[in-house]
């Protein structure tokens, strides 16, 4: 497969997954997905796994299954995963140290696709049991998500009827107050929403490619999808959990961007979770070492 196949497939995979589940917070319903060799698959990968019907948690190659005791079966479909290789090579004009990522790709199975001996169901099962505890462990409070975001900008709340927003010239929120919302989950997603732009400020994560995105433009729905995925992240994390479907001119509307723009779900979908990662405070403790940031798409080859 070359770049644009792997780009068209991974799309695709992530359109299914949002028409089935509904909305993008079902994506991180379910506990990490976690290789054999005990890696939690991250970023696009989590994404790519997140609306399996299998049980257990664990994947893993061909060989990584016949090296823990195991044996697909026959006519199993494996699913594709991907990941960056950072390539470092000498510029013969300038002498400099020129750094390019090389997209590559895997193909897994559930463990549920293949039979194990003892030793392997008795490694699966301990694998499974690390993912449910990391997710139980991962519980936030919803008002903890924000009180604990270290450098949070101001937040305006204000009782005027307008639409919650993020001014990245004055690093400044305003929201609607809480008891303008039909419920606090309402509130909070929202709330996770503007937060997730505000990571985007040059003093943060320095995101933004410029501060006068105009809605509708490329840059602002880039940017709208990693705050999308983000927030969805950081609601699983609070446990909010009375989900509305979101509408079907919304999924439709969100699967021709993604159709249009093929890389747009793999650079979003590390960012939301840098994103995430930087309101909470927290490092990755377990990193998948067959995943890398995604880079910047220039950077790409």
């Amino acid at each position: 497969m070359n770049n644009a196949e792997v780009y068209a497939a991974i799309t695709e995979k992530i359109i299914a997954n949002l028409e089935t589940s509904g909305s993008w917070q079902k994506f991180w319903d379910l506990p990490s997905p976690v290789s054999l060799n005990g890696h939690f698959y991250r970023g696009i990968n989590y994404l790519i796994l997140s609306n399996d019907q299998f049980k257990s948690r664990v994947y893993g190659t061909f060989g990584q299954i016949r090296a823990n005791g195991g044996q697909v079966r026959k006519g199993e479909k494996s699913t594709l995963i991907v990941f960056w290789k950072k390539t470092d090579t000498k510029n013969v004009s300038t002498g400099e140290t020129d750094k390019k990522f090389l997209l590559r790709y895997y193909h897994i199975f559930n463990s549920e696709q293949a039979h194990f001996d003892d030793t392997g169901k008795q490694k699966i099962a301990e694998l499974d049991k690390a993912t449910i505890d990391r997710k139980s462990a991962q519980y936030i409070p919803a008002e903890q998500i924000i009180s604990g975001f270290k450098g949070i900008p101001e937040i305006h709340y204000t009782n005027l009827d307008i639409s919650p927003s993020y001014s990245p010239v004055a690093d400044l929120i305003t929201m609607p107050s809480e008891n303008q919302y039909a419920t606090a989950e309402d509130f909070f997603r929202i709330i996770y929403h503007e937060l997730s732009h505000a990571t985007g400020h040059p003093k943060r994560l320095n995101r933004f490619e410029a501060f006068n995105n105009k809605f509708g433009d490329e840059l602002y729905s880039k940017e709208e999808l990693v705050a999308e995925l983000c927030s969805s992240f950081l609601a699983d994390r609070a446990g909010l959990t009375q989900r509305q479907r979101n509408s079907n001119a919304y999924i439709r509307d969100w699967a021709t961007s993604l159709r249009d723009n093929q890389k747009w779900i793999m650079w979003a979908a590390s960012r939301a979770e840098k994103a995430a990662e930087y309101i909470l405070g927290t490092e990755q403790i377990i990193i998948d070492e067959e995943e890398t940031q995604v880079p910047e798409l220039a950077e790409v080859i």
